[in-house]
């Protein structure tokens, strides 16, 4: 089991939690599978996808595909390259 990640802390009362909400922005959820095109109400894997400002998100289905599998990172990576081409994943890593 993974040992949770100490919180660095600047003073005693205030934690570093790397936020800067003058650069970073909420992205609107995707309300359809990126995967299947289903649609989707309820979503617990999401992905980023920067160029569209949303998340991507996986039916249950798939999500489950895919977690069980582990490679739901690789399958929304795949995605994103259909949507985008091969660039985006430099571009996405590097901009955010």
């Amino acid at each position: 089991m993974a040992r949770p990640k100490k919180i660095q802390s600047n003073s005693d009362d205030d934690a570093e939690f790397s936020f800067d909400p003058g650069t970073q922005i909420e992205l609107e959820i995707e309300d359809t599978c990126c995967v299947t095109e289903e649609p989707v109400e309820f979503s617990f894997c999401r992905f980023p996808d920067y160029k569209r400002g949303t998340l991507m998100v996986m039916s249950k289905s798939a999500m489950l595909k895919h977690l069980r599998a582990g490679d739901s990172i690789a399958k929304f990576k795949e995605v994103l390259v259909q949507r985008h081409g091969e660039q985006v994943l430099a571009e996405h890593y590097s901009n955010h």
